[in-house]
């Protein structure tokens, strides 16, 4: 009988012993997905406005993810080739190199030489954090949202766990519009980006009926991914 009660102590304390694993998924790291060879396509639709004229511009952007190495602190850096291409008929044309890691806390991407703080970590809805926090540029607050919603894709395909960041929200909708943010897909990386700076005109009599006067409107909408 007691060999018995020392057994199932024995197991408890054990087993309460144990470090837990951290989970990836509910720290929100799937989020910000890297891995060499996995590249994600996204159709482009870019307008500027110039005296309220529309100029439309469409095209496709394509990532890869092509090479890692270690830093100094024992984090892995991501390098990224990106190409652009006007239609789905035309090849592949290098257009730059990017790169990113992942920490413990923080999903950066770095652009040039301009890092931006794009997740933070562990991720929790209305979170808040400086996009800018390893840039001299100004604070710029990003925040939280939507986390594990399920998103379309253009093509009707379904993303079933996303989460939203937004960049800019400034909705006056009498004078201007700027609005800013993305989408990430859990296992994928970033699978929508939109980005809206317009001025509205604001002259009699126009004025209350968001008439674009001047600025742009881009939006990224991911339409391929997998692993090369």
């Amino acid at each position: 009988m007691w060999r018995y009660v020392f057994l199932l102590v024995f197991l408890i304390f054990s087993c309460g012993s144990e470090e837990l694993e951290p989970d990836p998924r509910s720290l929100g790291y799937l989020f910000y997905h890297l891995q060499v060879g996995d590249f994600v396509e996204y159709e482009v639709e870019e307008t500027t406005y110039r005296l309220e004229t529309p100029n439309l511009v469409t095209y496709q952007k394509r990532t890869e993810v092509v090479d890692s190495f270690q830093n100094q602190a024992g984090e892995i850096t991501y390098i990224l080739h990106c190409f652009r291409r006007s239609s789905s008929n035309l090849e592949w044309e290098f257009e730059q190199t990017n790169s990113a890691r992942r920490t413990a806390t923080q999903g950066i991407f770095i652009e040039g030489n301009t890092p931006l703080l794009k997740l933070s970590f562990p991720i929790s809805a209305g979170k808040m954090w400086n996009g800018n926090a390893l840039n001299t540029m100004d604070e710029d607050l990003f925040e939280m949202d939507s986390l594990f919603s399920g998103y379309i894709t253009q093509a009707q395909d379904t993303i079933p766990e996303t989460l939203t960041v937004i960049q800019e929200d400034n909705q006056d909708f009498i004078a201007n519009l700027i609005t800013n943010y993305e989408i990430y897909g859990l296992g994928i990386g970033m699978v929508y980006k939109e980005e809206i700076d317009v001025r509205y005109c604001t002259d009699d009599p126009c004025i209350g009926q968001q008439i674009i006067d001047n600025g742009r409107i881009f939006r990224q909408s991911i339409i391929n991914y997998g692993k090369n």
